[in-house]
């Protein structure tokens, strides 16, 4: 559940070497590269809209649940040391393999890949061997932020029908398929997602280097002048707080009683509607900051593909 572990769950195109095969996104008849989804995806809906930031988070909360995941974790993440530095990149990776072409995706990807080869820990569970790039893992994670993001923007209004909501999580399937995963075993529904994570439930809890990853995320480490100088942390903790609230309870109910407690404590239409309210922000700024109102990686995409 690294930065490059949650990124890696998202790539989306194939490269040439890696069995998946290129074709173009449905919808799309133009002449430009559209990459992987294309402007026609509910993919460049979901992965566009304003709450991704909060879905991301609310995704490494859910993922740190899983003991072999959040000891990868440890082992080979430096966000004690760099925790601001992977987030921005990751959040910059998972926007340029929505939008970006095909070339731009397939190198990214083949980064990630080759970052991730051989990488080895030890499971504290039995004390064997395991790799960051088992497809085991990969599905955890891939799931995770799929269920995530999507939870997260239809709850704060993105509007979806049930059809586009199981659309974007099939889209997603060859994501976790280029980076391992077995596209037998990715949901391909939301339907899916549920089973899934039903299924896993039993081998989820909050183990020790969970707890320091969960630690990093919430109160991540600011620079004492950005602190007090400007409202960084009561915003990031504001952001933070309301993506755990947004887990399913099952998930709430495994973190430290002070986090659960409050959790249980705010009402769940209250968390909607805070959710309604920052998606409602994020647009309007958006509108009065055209820069603001989608990444630079989406922009670039939407001139190259002649859209404004």
């Amino acid at each position: 559940m690294t930065a490059d572990m949650t990124a890696a769950a998202l790539v989306p195109v194939a490269p040439q070497d890696a069995g998946v095969p290129r074709a173009r996104p449905a919808g799309w008849a133009g002449t430009a590269d559209p990459g992987l989804f294309g402007p026609h995806s509910v993919s460049w809906r979901v992965h566009g809209d304003p709450l991704m930031a909060v879905g991301g988070l609310r995704a490494l909360l859910l993922q740190s649940l899983h003991p072999v995941v959040a000891h990868g974790f440890a082992a080979h993440s430096g966000y004690r040391e760099e925790s601001w530095g992977r987030l921005l990149r990751t959040a910059d990776y998972v926007s340029l393999t929505t939008f970006g072409s095909t070339a731009q995706v397939e190198a990214v990807a083949g980064h990630v890949r080759r970052a991730h080869a051989g990488s080895e820990f030890v499971d504290p569970g039995d004390g064997s061997r395991r790799r960051i790039d088992e497809p085991e893992l990969l599905l955890w994670v891939h799931t995770c932020l799929v269920d995530s993001v999507l939870v997260t923007t239809r709850r704060g209004g993105l509007d979806l029908t049930e059809d586009e909501a199981d659309t974007f999580v099939a889209e997603q399937v060859r994501a976790g398929e280029l980076l391992g995963v077995d596209p037998a075993a990715a949901p391909r529904s939301q339907a899916g997602v549920a089973a899934y994570l039903a299924g896993v439930r039993g081998s989820l809890h909050l183990s020790a280097p969970a707890r320091d990853a969960v630690a990093m995320v919430l109160a991540p480490p600011i620079h004492p002048l950005l602190e007090l100088l400007t409202p960084a942390r009561l915003g990031w903790s504001s952001l933070a707080g309301l993506a755990f609230a947004t887990l399913p309870a099952w998930a709430r109910d495994m973190f430290p009683a002070p986090l659960r407690t409050g959790g249980a404590v705010v009402p769940q239409a209250a968390v909607t509607s805070s959710l309604r309210a920052l998606r409602r922000t994020g647009r309007r700024v958006g509108s009065v900051v055209p820069a603001l109102a989608q990444s630079h990686h989406e922009a670039q995409a939407r001139r190259r593909l002649g859209l404004g």
